[in-house]
């Protein structure tokens, strides 16, 4: 069970909705308040509509125990879309299939058995959220760097977040590239999580680590 913590790192991009993630974006729909939100941002782009190629796209995740041993993986994008009213990023979306989380640091039975772990109802309980989804906001800058701010839902909770972003536009392509860490615990993770002592007591360096951080690569096309 010690390789369980890796399933932290996977809450990766993203939030998991027992739904069709993106069905009903209200916000990939431009309007007064997000408008106002995205002026601050100094990154202009050309107006329109961005379907994100996730085939192009990759989320990598890490997750960390108190030892400070690490397990490393992947999750593949399922779909997502951007929106950019006046040269700015008015709405975005990105929506991970939990059901791909894969491991790349072990191999054999012990990589099948971590997968199985992090899929089960101790972490992600894929089965019944099996979509993570970021819903952004806003991309704003401060002192020079650009950070983007949204909604992260996993396993149907949201919270607000934050994080560094690189943006840019070559003709019709967008990337965003960045590293977003988020608590686990917030999302009801709570698997040998020193936040719940009453349900782990006495973890010792059997402890996972709360932060999660995950590195992503995304394209989108107009």
């Amino acid at each position: 069970m010690n390789k369980l913590f890796t399933s932290l790192s996977i809450a990766i991009l993203l939030a998991s909705c027992g739904t069709e993630p993106g069905d009903n974006q209200e916000s990939a729909t431009p309007d007064s308040s997000t408008k106002k939100e995205t002026k601050t941002s100094n990154t202009a782009f050309a107006d329109g509509q961005y379907t994100v190629n996730a085939d192009l796209s990759t989320c990598n995740w890490v997750g960390t125990e108190i030892t400070t041993k690490t397990h490393t993986g992947t999750l593949d994008i399922y779909k997502g879309s951007v929106s950019v009213v006046d040269n700015r990023v008015n709405a975005a979306f990105v929506a991970l299939n939990m059901s791909t989380i894969n491991v790349t640091d072990l191999s054999g039975g012990a990589k099948a058995s971590l997968e199985g772990d992090l899929s089960s109802e101790n972490f992600f309980w894929v089965e019944k959220y099996p979509f993570s989804e970021l819903k952004l906001e806003s991309i704003k800058t401060k002192e020079g760097r650009s950070y983007a701010g949204g909604i992260l839902n996993i396993r149907g909770i949201s919270h607000p977040i934050s994080f560094p972003v690189e943006a840019s536009q070559d003709g019709n392509q967008m990337t965003f590239d960045g590293d977003m860490t988020f608590d686990r615990s917030k999302y009801n993770v709570k698997f040998r999580s020193g936040s719940f002592p009453d349900l782990f007591p006495d973890l010792g360096d059997k402890l996972i680590n709360d932060e999660i951080t995950i590195n992503f690569h995304i394209v989108a096309e107009s």
